[in-house]
């Protein structure tokens, strides 16, 4: 009896210490990440074989980790054939992707096919490397990570949510608790530097965004209606609760009747790219999916396994990138551990 009274005040001490493991989520772009690292790490093994996507990824993690101090990370990645509900909407969309990106020299790649045999392997390992850390890793078939990261931070995640992405995408989602970090600029995004660079309200943002469409994901825009043409001519924008059918009511109420002519004569596309890029309620496709992502968030999160990282790490030879792997794995993961322990009792 003693000892069960003890074990429970023990416990409410833990949490009351730590926090609850909700309290400050970061929500990772995975594939974002690591395509980004594979690109810009030039670093090799002793074996002379690239493994910057794999150390480049784990480094860049970690630095975040450190820095902002989250009580849990929520790794998400593409499920398999994730595109396919934008493409039944837009053909042509990501057409032209391949996947692929710039590589430092020193990777020593002989064509594009070595460097994609490169960059799947390499996948395979990062996600072996996850699976000892105490993270969450979805990833849902015929689903994009977008729509999971904004659904999770939207909908399951109550709390402050730390987005870590440099899709622009996201800064729509951006709001009192919800913040984007781009780590190519470097820079956290809140609703005062929203507003600052685009000049509406992430709320708003993408009512401003589908006029320019987005060219990383080949969507087109709207000749001739750029952002001093939005800024100046509709103000509406920066009212609340708009919607399309708001947008084009205002519209209707211009003065300017070649600008109204203008954007009422592309309101297919307009609504199309409206569907395309808008994130706050995300089409999942069905319950189950959703369930799918909750079940992943009410899982247990795995606890740290330091023998086998370490293990791993020597048989890959990655200390090439690593000063000292064990300071690395206390600094950096012991706090997030300690968190994890709430998901397992």
């Amino acid at each position: 009896m003693i000892h069960t009274k003890y074990k429970e005040m023990v416990d409410n001490l833990s949490k009351t210490s730590h926090g609850d493991v909700n309290d400050k989520v970061m929500i990772v772009d995975g594939l974002n990440m690591f395509i980004r690292c594979f690109g810009a790490v030039p670093t090799l093994n002793d074996d002379g074989n690239h493994v910057g996507g794999v150390t480049g990824f784990l480094l860049s993690l970690g630095a975040l980790i450190r820095n902002n101090k989250p009580t849990r990370v929520f790794m998400v990645f593409d499920g398999k054939g994730g595109s396919t509900r934008r493409k039944k909407m837009y053909k042509g969309y990501k057409e032209g992707r391949t996947g692929m990106t710039k590589v430092n020299r020193l990777a020593g790649y002989e064509d594009l096919e070595d460097q994609r045999e490169s960059m799947k392997n390499q996948f395979n390992t990062l996600m072996r490397y996850l699976d000892l850390l105490p993270i969450d890793v979805c990833f849902v078939d015929y689903v994009e990570a977008d729509d999971i990261m904004a659904y999770a931070a939207k909908h399951v995640f109550k709390k402050e949510v730390m987005i870590i992405s440099s899709d622009k995408d996201f800064l729509q989602l951006v709001d009192d608790r919800i913040s984007v970090y781009q780590p190519t600029k470097k820079k956290w995004m809140y609703k005062d530097d929203v507003q600052e660079l685009y000049g509406v309200p992430s709320k708003n943002l993408v009512y401003f965004r589908i006029f320019d469409g987005d060219k990383s994901d080949n969507i087109p825009g709207v000749k001739g209606v750029g952002p001093k043409t939005i800024l100046n001519k509709l103000p509406f924008l920066q009212e609340d609760n708009m919607s399309m059918d708001k947008l084009f009511e205002n519209v209707e109420n211009l003065d300017d009747e070649k600008l109204k002519a203008k954007i009422m004569g592309s309101k297919d596309v307009l609504t199309l790219n409206y569907d395309l890029m808008q994130l706050k309620e995300p089409d999942m496709l069905s319950s189950a999916i959703t369930s799918t992502i909750r079940s992943v968030v009410d899982s247990p999160i795995e606890g740290l396994n330091s023998f086998q990282f370490k293990k791993d790490f020597m048989v890959d030879k990655l200390y090439t990138a690593f000063k000292n792997i064990e300071v690395w794995l206390s600094n950096t993961w012991t706090e997030l551990d300690t968190y994890s322990k709430q998901t397992r009792k």
